[in-house]
């Protein structure tokens, strides 16, 4: 299994395929499937995903380009 994470100053963000889809979290907080890990990234980058308790994710410097996450199996 293929998941992308990227450390911030609030947790971690990561992008978990679930299946067909791929689950966002931040910090152990599931916050919206995707169907690619671009989008995810990209919303959760630009603060349009649900946000997190931590607040507004495009505070927290994630980048929207999923090649700027590292890539784990």
């Amino acid at each position: 299994m293929v998941k992308w994470f990227y450390k911030t100053h609030a947790g971690v963000a990561q992008i978990v395929p679930t299946g067909e889809d791929f689950t966002v979290t931040l910090d152990d907080e599931t916050l919206r499937r995707y169907a690619s890990p671009a989008s995810a990234a990209e919303d959760l980058a630009n603060g349009t995903c649900s946000w997190p308790s931590a607040g507004d994710p495009s505070n927290l410097g994630i980048p929207d380009k999923i090649s700027q996450w590292q890539r784990v199996r």
